[in-house]
């Protein structure tokens, strides 16, 4: 008779990975003989061995099962052999055993666990894979899942009436109920309750996109369908409005919180979690993969990536996508572009909506039909320079410098199409000659919105306007800039902007202002840039779409300036065009012009503030700039003043870091640091210091411990390590191919920081390379012809990592 092991489980019948497998269920509080089972064995009854010939039982490896008997998780630890591994959990013990969870295990190299899961509950297009994850769940925790479905199950019907004072109520300006939430919501409880793992809510601006998912979220938790939500945002700005003008109405009874790397402990039993895209990045490895009952994708057809699906994939729950201008990819001509890179880049796919046609719908063109959107109208006013850039392109044989004026002559003439003026080169003509536009067509006070083409333009058309309004004072001025790194001074600027009657009455942008951003009174949306993505178009054109009958506003005017909306075939509804994303091997192409054009004078060098730091403080109600200076300057004064500081508080925190180097501070102390960095002394932000240390998933938290030595700010290559292991976990590689990918990571990691090229033909034909890893028609067949691919979206993960 075998003698059993300290585990309980027999020493010649389990293997190294049935063991770790028991240690990591041990800690989980299963219980052998009881909850937990190794190799039972199940007769099959005559019927059963009818369905499955030749089998008279099975043994599975380990069986999970409730205080009742009942099983819940079959685990199989024959994961190095997936052919045989995965059909036999889906098709033969779950049929014959009816658990809700399955499990796929082998050893991943590394002493861990490589674990694959699938859930009997998912449908949609995506449910027939299993996913990778990183632990196994507790009896609580399937329990808990369990009731969630029957409950689910168990609701015939739930009434939307008493949610519509957050989605669905009377709408005065169209002088109806908004019943499109209502229906939108009711849709995708269905699909929620059916158990749909991917949906795409395509709603254009101006609809309340957020307001219907707060309302959402919240019949979600009144009926105990789910516990915990992610708001998910690719902007600071988005989270905070998503908080403060929409889930906070769900207080007290649902609490909600933006997370960040430093506060994700301390705030995770909140109901509701908003979280910027970047910090995710950071923080998703240290949350378990079924954490979150639902992920919610605010601007979902820019915020997935490659590397950031790789993330969402972290995590085993149903995610709804939203979005105003889905995406559609499509192979370049004469390209063979692989599946999963048009996936990738495509709304739909990403959202298991193949037809390109999403789980609700309710556009543009059909909002400003009902009533529910401000309709508009379009004015060209194309001037003499904006022609000739347009037909010919504009000659120029030197530029002014921007500072002192003086003639800097160029070695030859050169061409810049419309495309490019205002980016790479500035007129001061064309300039006034739009200010003096904006103050003939509008009437003084009327709110207009204008996209610049770059910051230095955007400042330069602050000053004409400002000048053809009269207006020399300080700010606030008729005319402000949005274009700064300082979400303090963005979002004081936007308040005051969203005021009817208050300055600024003109606001000037590139791209901060194309979301995210509620203003009602807007009576103009002025065009000063071109575009080829007609989803930024409709971001832009959305700007304008809201209605305001407090103020008069039940339309909108477009003023065109570079024939923007020409290019669109705007209709007057939005464009008919669709937004469709070229998926190539390679790099674009640039056009070049004609020959021909005029020869202009007083065209100003772009002067470039990438590598500036603008600091400015609020004064008697007013924006004051206090300077520009280098990133290295900005970095000396937050040293110095961590290291100098005489702040009791903040030499109290300095005190605690040092004592416990895991320490986390409260929302008190670190609005503290916040308030003294941005202080006379210093005069910086968080998003600041996030640009300094070119760490934009970093906290305030994490740049102090940094300056204190409590704690390192990750170089490239501590980025590169963790998205590679990161990346190894959701794909099951075998050893061989993990061998290789490693050596990959290492050339990556070399060439990256260097802003060198890597991709498989610059790997394969550098001889030194070649050497290490061996000629690509060797290693291409160990990954089944599909290296080339592989390559690719290891680049695109190290490249966000970095």
């Amino acid at each position: 008779m075998p003698t059993r092991t300290r585990t309980g489980i027999f020493d010649n019948e389990a293997s190294a990975v049935d063991l770790k497998v028991y240690d990591v269920l041990n800690a989980l509080k299963w219980t052998t003989g009881d909850t937990l089972l190794y190799q039972p064995s199940y007769a099959l009854t005559e019927e059963e061995q009818r369905d499955f010939p030749g089998s008279k039982s099975i043994k599975p490896d380990f069986v999970l099962q409730d205080l009742q008997g009942f099983a819940l998780a079959v685990i199989e630890n024959k994961l190095d052999d997936p052919q045989k591994a995965l059909p036999k959990l889906r098709l033969k013990y779950s049929r014959l055993l009816k658990p809700r969870f399955l499990y796929a295990c082998a050893a991943d190299g590394a002493g861990g666990l490589k674990i694959l899961f699938f859930d009997m509950a998912w449908r949609g297009t995506d449910a027939a894979e299993f996913k990778s994850i990183g632990e196994f769940m507790s009896l609580e925790e399937m329990k808990l899942k369990i009731a969630q479905a029957e409950k689910r199950q168990r609701e015939d019907k739930i009434s939307l009436e008493r949610y519509k004072d957050l989605a669905g109520g009377f709408d005065p300006t169209a002088g109806k109920d908004r019943y499109y939430q209502l229906d939108c919501i009711r849709i995708l409880l269905d699909l929620f309750r059916a158990g749909k793992m991917k949906m795409l809510v395509h709603m254009a601006t101006g609809l309340g996109k957020t307001r219907t998912m707060v309302a959402f979220v919240k019949v979600l938790l009144d009926y105990a369908l789910a516990k915990r939500i992610l708001f998910v945002v690719d902007r600071r700005t988005l989270a905070r409005q998503a908080l403060n003008k929409g889930f906070k109405f769900l207080s007290p009874a649902y609490n909600s919180h933006w997370i960040t790397s430093a506060n994700w402990r301390a705030h995770k039993n909140k109901n509701i979690h908003a979280v910027v895209i970047d910090t995710l990045e950071l923080l998703y490895d240290k949350i378990p993969s079924n954490f979150y009952d639902l992920l919610i994708v605010d601007e979902c057809h820019r915020s997935i990536t490659v590397n950031r699906n790789l993330i969402f994939d972290h995590f085993v729950c149903p995610r709804i996508g939203l979005t105003a201008t889905p995406k559609i990819a499509v192979p370049a001509d004469g390209e063979k572009v692989d599946p999963e890179d048009l996936a990738i880049n495509d709304t739909y796919r990403l959202f298991g909506c193949e037809s390109e046609k999403p789980d609700y719908e309710f556009g543009l063109d059909r909002g400003i039909e009902e009533g529910f959107l401000a309709p508009y109208r379009k004015e060209e006013h194309i001037t003499a320079l904006t022609k000739e850039a347009m037909e010919k392109g504009v000659l120029y044989d030197h530029l002014l410098d921007p500072e002192t004026r003086q003639r800097i002559e160029l070695p030859n003439e050169e061409q810049i199409e419309l495309e490019r003026l205002n980016k790479r080169v500035l007129s001061e003509e064309q300039a006034k000659r739009w200010a003096e536009i904006i103050r003939k067509q509008t009437e003084y006070g009327e709110k207009v919105l204008f996209f610049a083409a770059s910051q230095a333009h955007a400042m330069m058309l602050v000053k004409e306007l400002n000048a053809a309004f009269n207006d020399k004072g300080e700010s606030p001025r008729y005319a402000e800039a949005i274009i700064s790194e300082n979400d303090e001074i963005n979002e004081t600027l936007k308040e005051w902007f969203e005021r009817p009657y208050s300055n600024p009455r003109v606001v000037v942008s590139v791209d901060i202002m194309s979301t995210g951003v509620d203003i009602p009174c807007l009576r103009y949306v002025a065009f000063g840039a071109l575009t080829k993505s007609v989803g930024k178009y409709l971001q832009m054109l959305g700007r304008g779409t809201r209605l305001d009958p407090k103020t008069g506003k039940f339309s909108f005017t477009i003023l065109d300036f570079v024939k923007l909306c020409g290019r669109m075939e705007d209709n007057g509804k939005g464009t008919p065009k669709k937004n469709i994303k070229i998926v190539t091997g390679g790099s674009e192409g640039g056009g070049g012009g004609g020959g021909g054009g005029i020869v202009i004078d007083g065209i100003l060098d772009n002067p470039d503030p990438a590598n500036l730091i603008q600091r400015a403080i609020f004064t008697d109600g007013k924006v004051k700039i206090i300077d520009n200076i280098p990133i290295v300057k900005a970095r000396e004064l937050f040293e110095q003043g961590v290291k100098s500081t005489q702040d009791p508080l903040i030499a109290e925190l300095k005190r605690k870091a040092w004592e416990n180097k895991d320490y986390e501070p409260t929302q008190e102390e670190l609005a503290a640091v916040k308030a003294w960095i941005a202080a006379p002394d210093i005069i910086l932000t968080e998003e600041q210091l996030q640009r300094i240390y070119e760490f934009p998933a970093g906290s305030v938290w994490d740049f102090f411990l940094a300056v204190l030595g409590v704690k390192k700010i990750p170089t490239t290559r501590d980025r590169i390590e963790s998205g590679f292991e990161s990346y190894l976990a959701l794909y099951n590689f075998s050893s061989g191919q993990v061998e290789v990918l490693r050596k990959i990571k290492d050339i990556f990691a070399a060439n990256i920081s260097s802003g060198g090229k890597v991709d498989v033909k610059a790997i394969f034909s550098n001889p030194i390379y070649a050497r290490i890893l061996g000629q690509f028609e060797e290693v291409n067949p160990q990954f089944e012809g599909s290296l080339k691919e592989v390559v690719a979206q290891m680049e695109e993960t190290f490249r966000r990592a970095a």
